[in-house]
């Protein structure tokens, strides 16, 4: 897809950098990406897929924002609360880069919808936090084939990595449920949440994606990122694919909002 002279004026900067080009420019204009959540983690993830030229960002999300939440969710502004996420996210992101599509959907990500959503997206970045959420979009995006991002902050420490992406060695793609004892080992619920670990951790999902969508090899391919913010540790692991449950999430398809505990909310009216 070709970008059009303001385009290449308004990206000069980023194409100018060695490895990137018109050509990989072109490429960021033609992806596609769903992005669910957009809190404190999805909030600085949208705003730095529109900065770089994401071509098509959906935004997910029916939640509304929060004077509590301010602190780490700098896209939105005081006379945006009690507005929804979704819509005042794509409002903003028009402002700033009105060559992408932003779509917001306004609605809970879900058993019933997640296949729809899916349909025409090249990457999914899960920033929702939440257990039954990344099971849905998990169960749903090995059924059909889609690569996955998902991330969580936890106070000082944050986790992020890439699911359902094979590595150039051929191996089998792990899936966030091969993971789930490795991420439970970086998981703290204690109450507090602070907005520079999230918005630091939402540039850095996105950086990787951006090398994925470059091709550049294995950045994201079973690989897990965590860091410690309080102590400035970086960890990468390896994730190993679990060949008896990624046949039983392909057998078993997507389950019902009964069987991943999922409270459903009522549908929004707009």
């Amino acid at each position: 897809m070709a970008l059009l002279e303001k385009e290449l004026a308004h990206f000069r900067h980023s194409i100018a950098v060695p490895g990137m080009g018109v050509a990989m420019q072109e490429k960021l204009k033609e992806t596609r990406i769903l992005v669910v959540g957009a809190g404190g983690l999805g909030s600085p993830v949208i705003q730095y897929l529109s900065a770089s030229g994401v071509g098509v960002i959906g935004i997910a999300d029916y939640g509304v924002i929060n004077d509590e939440d301010m602190h780490r969710q700098p896209l939105y502004q005081m006379q945006d609360i009690r507005k929804h996420k979704a819509k005042m996210a794509a409002s903003r992101l028009w402002a700033s880069n009105p060559f992408s599509k932003h779509y917001p959907l306004l609605l809970q990500v879900k058993p019933d919808n997640i296949k729809q959503l899916l349909q025409g997206m090249d990457l999914v970045i899960d920033c929702s936090q939440h257990t039954a959420t990344h099971l849905v979009i998990n169960d749903a995006c090995i059924s059909e084939g889609k690569p996955f991002v998902i991330g969580e902050v936890h106070n000082w420490v944050s986790w992020w990595a890439g699911f359902n992406i094979a590595p150039v060695s051929g191996d089998a793609a792990a899936s966030y449920r091969c993971a789930l004892e490795l991420i439970d080992d970086h998981r703290n619920f204690d109450a507090g949440a602070i907005g520079v670990t999230h918005g630091a951790t939402g540039m850095m999902m996105v950086n990787e994606v951006l090398k994925f969508i470059a091709g550049v090899p294995d950045g994201l391919a079973n690989k897990f990122y965590s860091m410690n913010f309080l102590h400035n540790t970086y960890e990468v692991s390896t994730l190993a694919p679990n060949a008896t449950i990624l046949a039983d999430t392909r057998a078993k398809g997507v389950l019902t909002a009964d069987d991943y505990g999922m409270e459903i909310v009522p549908d929004i009216e707009d």
